[in-house]
């Protein structure tokens, strides 16, 4: 499983992308026979900069594709919602195909 982050580069930090790799990897890891990348971006909100918008896409291969959204007042906080989100998503889905 690929984890790839992209942003501005005052936002996207090797600490930045090194915590979000990580929080990524471990909230949806148990499902990684599902998922083949995962393509977080990471931006500033408005034109105040009042707050950060957290995408997330994560490819499914056949399956197709999984798309969240997350706002936060700090990028971690974004980064956190998101990577949560993307955990119950997948164990819903991961529920459905188990139970069809």
């Amino acid at each position: 499983m690929r984890i790839m982050l992209s942003g501005a580069n005052d936002i996207v930090t090797d600490r930045m992308r090194t915590y979000t790799e990580y929080k990524m990897f471990t909230s949806i890891a148990r499902y990684g026979a599902l998922v083949r990348a995962v393509y977080v971006t990471l931006q500033r909100r408005g034109r105040k900069r009042e707050g950060f918008l957290c995408g997330v896409v994560i490819d499914l291969g056949r399956s197709g594709q999984i798309k969240i959204q997350a706002r936060g007042g700090h990028p971690i906080a974004a980064i956190d919602r998101v990577c949560e989100r993307a955990g119950r998503l997948l164990s819903r889905r991961d529920a459905q195909s188990i139970s069809s």
